[in-house]
């Protein structure tokens, strides 16, 4: 099996570079366009399914992308972005202006710390790997599915697929509609590319 994992396209939020966390801030008219450019590239890669994060922005590069596939997307709501609580809207800068001290708590232990109102790292992390593993799992799946999900969710994923810390998640977190693809190999994930442009 085949797994292509596929970041949202580019919203006004990304480019302002505001935390977007789990607010449903939609495609820009540039991430539109992104994604219909990416739609050529799954043409006879004989996708069986598709599934999304339930947030508009992936769910929009989804159906943009499988549209001419003749599929639609599952939308999972385990697949959303982790919560950034009340840093979401707001730049790092403001971030530190007005929350200096779970700023600081975020940069020494991502893992165990978290926005006020958000999830830690550890318990985003644990959220997408067990919906992941419950993809990947079932026994209904074709040779190829696309994951169209969030930068944080794909970085994560593919830091655990090669065993490493989560913290090194940032290493991993691919460009907007960029692809990555994990094959299954006698029932072991590899990673087979990164951050591939279309």
């Amino acid at each position: 099996m085949r797994i292509y994992l596929m970041r949202h396209g580019v919203t006004r939020w990304n480019q302002k570079r505001l935390i977007q966390g789990q607010k449903d801030v939609p495609l820009a008219p540039e991430g539109i366009v992104q994604a219909r450019e990416a739609a050529p590239f799954f043409a006879g890669k004989d996708l069986k399914k598709a599934y999304s994060s339930d947030l508009s922005r992936a769910l929009e590069t989804a159906r943009l992308i499988t549209r001419p596939l003749g599929l639609e997307p599952i939308s999972c709501s385990g697949l959303r972005e982790i919560n950034m609580g009340n840093w979401e809207g707001l730049s790092w800068a403001e971030v530190g202006n007005q929350y200096p001290e779970e700023q600081q708590a975020w940069m020494d232990d991502p893992v165990n710390n978290g926005p006020g109102g958000g999830e830690t790292l550890g318990q985003a992390a644990e959220r997408f790997k067990k919906t992941f593993q419950q993809i990947a799992s079932s026994p209904e799946q074709g040779e190829a599915i696309l994951i169209v999900t969030h930068g944080l969710v794909i970085g994560t994923l593919i830091a655990e697929t090669l065993e490493k810390s989560i913290i090194s998640w940032r290493e991993y977190s691919p460009e907007n509609t960029a692809i990555s693809e994990i094959e299954m190999i006698k029932g072991r994930l590899q990673l087979q590319s990164f951050n591939r442009p279309v």
